[in-house]
């Protein structure tokens, strides 16, 4: 290991690691004290077969997402921007995003101890950006905030092409960065929107991801694209 390497596990990846494992478990041990302060003060819990009909209907494609996730977004956003996207949310439409292009302005090369950095920094700060936006635009608009999201709504329809929009473009951009990268996931992702329409997106999305990073690795070895 040389010594950037070296200097780099011990001042950023080790601690990083350390506080993103611990503020994980704390998120963890939060999410069961909204329910039970409403059991303890207030005596409500919900009826076992309830409760167990939720547990399952969640768990069918959360454990799913839990395994897959991780291991898909990993290699774009980083260490440090794994633990805080999952942690604070809108993974896909903004964290994402917003790490490649902070990795593509500062021009760092993809896996790299400075790549890993920038994706950091980058997501770290949009989590700051968005907490002041948030709380300003909640005040602002709350009083307007119920005609914009009702049905029917030229706004309600335009939000509920936001993600989808934003995944366009995140693809887009990769693709045309190597247009032969992109034949292959693309094709399949058709062919399974449209031969299979029941399947959950969740179960959809382990299956392109091994393909995809086969084709790769066969175009790679072919010599058709370049790293």
């Amino acid at each position: 290991m040389d010594t950037k390497q070296a200097l780099f596990q011990d001042i950023f990846f080790r601690p990083v690691e350390r506080t993103g494992k611990y503020t994980v478990l704390v998120a963890v041990v939060c999410l069961f004290i909204p329910g039970l302060y409403l059991r303890i003060f207030y005596g409500l819990f919900p009826p076992f077969h309830a409760l167990v009909k939720a547990l399952i209907g969640i768990w069918s494609f959360a454990i799913v997402f839990s395994v897959v996730e991780p291991i898909i977004y990993f290699s774009l956003i980083g260490f440090g921007g794994t633990y805080m996207s999952f942690l604070s949310g809108n993974l896909v439409n903004l964290r994402l995003p917003i790490s490649i292009t902070a990795q593509q302005v500062v021009g760092t090369k993809e896996g790299s101890p400075e790549a890993e950095i920038v994706s950091t920094l980058g997501v770290a700060g949009s989590l700051i950006a968005c907490q002041l936006v948030l709380t300003v635009g909640v005040v602002l608009f709350m009083p307007f905030l119920g005609k914009l999201n009702a049905p029917g709504t030229s706004f309600a329809a335009a939000l509920a092409h936001v993600l989808p929009a934003l995944l366009g473009a995140l693809g887009g951009m990769f693709i045309f960065k190597d247009a032969k990268l992109g034949i292959v996931p693309v094709v399949l992702g058709i062919i399974i929107a449209f031969r299979f329409r029941t399947i959950p997106t969740s179960y959809a999305i382990l299956p392109l991801v091994i393909v995809s990073v086969l084709a790769a690795r066969v175009m790679y070895k072919k010599g058709w694209v370049k790293v």
